[in-house]
C-alpha cells in the first residue's frame, strides 16, 4: 500500500483543524436578550414592568422599574425599554447621557464590527450648530442604531430594531380592521 495518499489526507486534516474557526456574527441583543426572544424572558424579571401599548412595532412594552439600575459598556442607563409584538422581541431602546456615547459606540464596534456612519448638523434652541453622529450596524434579523443626540443635546439613544416588525404589525392590524369578527 502506498503511504503517500494517507500522508496527504493526514496533512489536509491537520490544516483544516489548525485553521481558525470563523466566528458566527453576533446576534443583535442587549445583555443576552436577543431580537425575536420571548416576552417571558423579561416579563419574569422583577427589574422590569410590562404593559400593553399600541406602537408601530409593539403591543407590549417592558421598562426598567424606577429604582432599578442598568449599565451599557459600564455607562449608567437613564432608561431601558423592550418592545414586544405577540410575545416576540421587536426592539430595545437604551437611553443614556451623551457624555457616555463614544465609549458605548467603541464597545458596540468591538462586539458587532464596523458600523455605517451618517452625520448631520443639529442646532440648539440658541442656534448653535452641533454635529450629530448616527452609527448603524445591520444584521439579517435587524439593525442597531446609536444616535449621539436623541432629541436633546445631552441625551443619546441606542436602538436595536427588528426592521420587518413594523410592516408585520401594520399588516396584522389592517386585517383586524377589515374583519371585525377576528377582533372578538
Amino acid at each position: 500500500m502506498n503511504p503517500r495518499p494517507i500522508k496527504l489526507l493526514l496533512g489536509a486534516m491537520l490544516l483544516l483543524a489548525a485553521r481558525p474557526v470563523l466566528a458566527e456574527a453576533e446576534k443583535l441583543g442587549f445583555k443576552g436578550v436577543e431580537l425575536g426572544s420571548n416576552l417571558a424572558q423579561i416579563a419574569s424579571n422583577p427589574k422590569f414592568d410590562c404593559r400593553v401599548v399600541s406602537t408601530p412595532i409593539a403591543d407590549k412594552v417592558c421598562g426598567l422599574r424606577p429604582r432599578e439600575k442598568e449599565t451599557i459598556a459600564g455607562a449608567p442607563v437613564d432608561s431601558l425599554f423592550y418592545f414586544y409584538d405577540q410575545t416576540g422581541l421587536t426592539g430595545i431602546v437604551v437611553n443614556l447621557d451623551e457624555k457616555h456615547f463614544q465609549p458605548v459606540v467603541a464597545a458596540l464596534t468591538e462586539k458587532f464590527g464596523s458600523p455605517g456612519l451618517k452625520t448631520e448638523t443639529v442646532k440648539s434652541l440658541k442656534g448653535v450648530a452641533f454635529e450629530n453622529r448616527t452609527y448603524r450596524w445591520t444584521r439579517p434579523e435587524g439593525s442597531l442604531l446609536a444616535e449621539r443626540y436623541a432629541g436633546r443635546l445631552d441625551k443619546s439613544t441606542i436602538r436595536y430594531t427588528d426592521d420587518s416588525a413594523a410592516q408585520r404589525v401594520r399588516q396584522r392590524r389592517a386585517l383586524l380592521a377589515k374583519d371585525p369578527r377576528k377582533d372578538l
